[in-house]
Formats: structure tokens, sequence, C-alpha cells
């Protein structure tokens, strides 16, 4: 790149190169040949907050219905197939405390093309495809200034279908409802889907002004991987974005809020639904977050509680004593927490929740096997070391240092858990602390005895 090349960055370990395209804009890319698609995301990070969380998470829905110059969803795949059978996403996740609205197209990459459809890099038409996807996240199909009404209305319904279907998913929502529990009102735990009984509150018009107050200012990275993506770079570097109302002047703010404060007592939390399994859930508190050194260890930690089919939680409360149908762990590195799930009888809980005590104390104690040790690395290493076959993989780990810091490549990770050793792990687990229990109930009629 011409224009701007003093302010490519490319840090020890990172595999993106970034580019400041504007005030808190970023393009970020990676140009290697090694695939077959080019992929482009938008992803666009506003704070979670109660009053617009469930707002803009109906926002990509309604995006993938149609914009100003493709106002059906026909239009849209007939443009698509234009572009050698391109193919367009919309999303809505959460990373850290920030709700991110992702949008994307994978398109074939310039070097499987016909040569005779206009050259290596003009037969994708790189500028024409950049600028359908921009109008995809930011100028859809309005009537009035608004989005029309019968759209809206199969959206929020469709919405509503796919909470209920999280719900149903016993051990992902029961994992949502402990972090609603342990944040204590506070926004950054609410989900990235929104809220349920906020649906029926929902306004097109409201709706549509909220993703356009919000395009003014929230934090928007541009992430390219694939052949043409310095490319890319050098067109957005002259084209001028255009946003529904004014952009804001200066860069926007980091989205750095901390988190709640946890528990001073461990919270104690249940919910009953239909079913014959309960989930419990148990969450252990350590402080340890993306940027700390221990995080590598914090990783080994959790592996070996309970992330690999060889972990503490798996055999001795899974395969020794036969109390759980399942019996894992996940990883908070914005909360610093880990949390161990297990899907058993509800007349267990006590045993399974005492077991799962048992086993964080042990490695308290330093009862650490050098097996489970080397098993949980090799596993790490294979785990990490998979990411850079994927594209969407590899923009995860970054778009995750970009907003919680961190390690921003699975090579810097890699070596960092090579380094761990058996004392690292004893001094996270002698940090951890139970903070949360959030038991999911199962009852045949769905209600408290």
């Amino acid at each position: 790149m011409q224009v701007h090349e003093k302010e490519v960055k490319a840090a020890a370990g990172e595999r993106f190169q970034t580019v400041r395209i504007g005030p808190g804009i970023s393009f970020r890319y990676l140009p290697d040949s090694k695939w077959k698609t080019l992929s482009i995301d938008v992803f666009c990070m506003a704070p979670v907050r109660r009053e617009t969380v469930t707002k803009l998470a109906m926002v990509p829905r309604l995006a993938r219905r149609g914009t100003s110059k493709f106002p059906t969803m026909r239009d849209l795949a007939r443009r698509l197939e234009l572009m050698y059978g391109a193919s367009l996403g919309a999303e809505v996740t959460k990373v850290g405390p920030a709700q991110v609205l992702r949008f994307g197209i994978d398109l074939p990459s310039p070097a499987f093309l016909d040569p005779g459809s206009g050259g290596p890099i003009d037969g994708v038409n790189l500028g024409e495809a950049m600028s359908f996807l921009w109008d995809v996240a930011t100028k859809p199909y309005l009537e009035r200034g608004a989005y029309p009404e019968d759209r809206f209305e199969t959206e929020r319904e469709e919405q509503r279908r796919d909470i209920l279907s999280i719900i149903n998913h016993r051990p992902r929502y029961a994992m949502v409802r402990l972090v609603e529990e342990m944040s204590r009102g506070h926004d950054s735990g609410l989900p990235s889907w929104g809220l349920l009984e906020d649906l029926p509150k929902l306004d097109p018009r409201d709706t549509w002004e909220t993703w356009a107050e919000t395009l003014t200012a929230c934090p928007i990275s541009i992430y390219a991987i694939g052949e043409g993506a310095r490319e890319l770079g050098e067109i957005l570097e002259r084209a001028r974005l255009e946003f529904p109302l004014p952009r804001a002047a200066k860069d926007s703010d980091p989205l750095k809020p901390q988190p709640p404060p946890e528990p001073s007592v461990p919270i104690q939390a249940e919910d009953f639904l239909p079913g014959e399994q309960t989930v419990l859930c148990m969450a252990f508190h350590t402080g340890i977050t993306e940027t700390d050194p221990d995080l590598a260890a914090f990783i080994m930690y959790e592996g070996i509680l309970g992330g690999f089919p060889h972990s503490k939680l798996f055999v001795n409360v899974r395969e020794k004593n036969s109390l759980a149908y399942f019996a894992d762990t996940s990883l908070n590195t914005w909360r610093g927490m880990v949390v161990a799930t297990a899907g058993i009888m509800d007349e267990n809980r006590e045993k399974v929740a005492d077991l799962i005590s048992e086993q964080v104390e042990a490695m308290r104690r330093g009862d650490i096997s050098n097996e489970e040790i080397d098993n949980t690395r090799a596993g790490l290493v294979r785990r990490y070391r998979s990411e850079s076959d994927s594209q969407s993989a590899l923009v995860r780990r970054f778009l995750c240092q970009e907003i919680m810091g961190g390690p921003a490549s699975e090579d810097e990770l890699v070596a960092r858990i090579q380094m761990v050793t058996r004392d690292d792990i004893v001094r996270v687990a002698e940090r951890a602390t139970l903070k949360g229990v959030y038991a999911l109930r199962a009852k045949d009629d769905g209600s408290a005895d």
C-alpha cells in the first residue's frame, strides 16, 4: 500500500497488518493465498446496554432481508450469484464487554477464477464486493425511514423462536443464567441476542434509528483474509465509507469497561424447566484475564480440570462415579473465571457439587499428574495450531485481542503454553474461589414443588 503505509503495524507474533482508514475504523488484512476464498468481515462493536441490546440483536436479521440497492432476498441472492456464488453472513455475538455485529462475505479466491473473467483480481471486482457488503451493514431497505413492518414482524418472531431454542439448549442457557445472576443486574451480563421480554416493545423505526445512531461512533474493524486482501485495503484507502448519520470526527472510545465485581459470598440460584436432566454450573473466580501473565497457566488449569476427556471432571464425576451425563469446563477470560458444568439427575445435585469442589481442591493441593499435564498441553497445542487453518478462527483470535487484549496469535499462545510448569498451574489453582452456583433443575411439569 502507498497511502498510510507508515500506519501499518504488525507486532511480533501477529498475523494481521493494520491500517487506520478513518476515525475509529481499522482495516486488518492477511494476504495469504493458501485459502480458496477471500473472507471479508465488518465488525461493529457496541457496549452491552439494556436499552439497546435487544434492538441491535435484530439488526443482522433485518440486514439479510435487503438493501437500498437490492431490496429483496431474491435480489441479494442474484447479486451473490454474479459474484461467482459468494456467500453472505450476518450475526450478533458477544466478546467480553462488547456486543459485536458481524457482516461478512466469502468470495472465491481470484486464483481459482477463469483468467478470462478480467484478471486475477479484477475478476472478483473487490470494490463492488466491498460496496455490497457495506450496504448490507449500513443501508438496509427502508420504507419511510423505518424497517418495513411486515419484515420486522417476521424477523421479530424468528428472533423469539431462536431465543426459545437457546432456552431449550439446557447447558448453554444454564451458563447464560449463571452469568446473569453473577452480574447482579450489571448490563454486561446480558446475552448478545437480547431479552425475550423486550422483543414485544420493539418498534421498526426506533430499531433503525438506534442502529444508525450506534454507527456514528462505535469502533469498526474490517478484516480480510486471502488473496486480494491487500488490494482491498488499497480500495478502502481511496474510498469514502458512507454512514446513515454523520460519523464522529474523532476516534471512538475503546470498549474497556470493567467487569462487575464478584459477589463477596457465592451466589446460589436455580430455575425449573421441564425435562429429565438438571444442569449444574459452578463458577470459580481467579481474576486472571487475557492480559494477565498467568493466562497460559489459567488455560492449562482449565484443561486439566475439565477441558478434555482425560480431565479430572470427566474421569471422576462422569466415569468413576457415573454421576453425570457430561462434565466439562469453560473459560471466561473477561471475568477471569472458569465454569464447571455437569448434566445430572436432579437428586444428585449436592453429590456432584461436592465432587466438583473436591477436584478443585485437589488441584489446589498440587494433585496433578505428569500425564495430566502432558496430555493437556498436547491437546491445547493441537487446538490452537488448528486455528491457523481456519480463516474464521484467526479472525476470532485477533478480534478477541483487539477488544480484551492478550495474545494476538496462536503462535504466541502456544509458545506460552509450552513454558507452563506445575508450579504455575498450582499458583492459579490457589486463586480459584467459588463465586456462583446455578442449577437449571429438571421438573416434569416445569414448576417447583
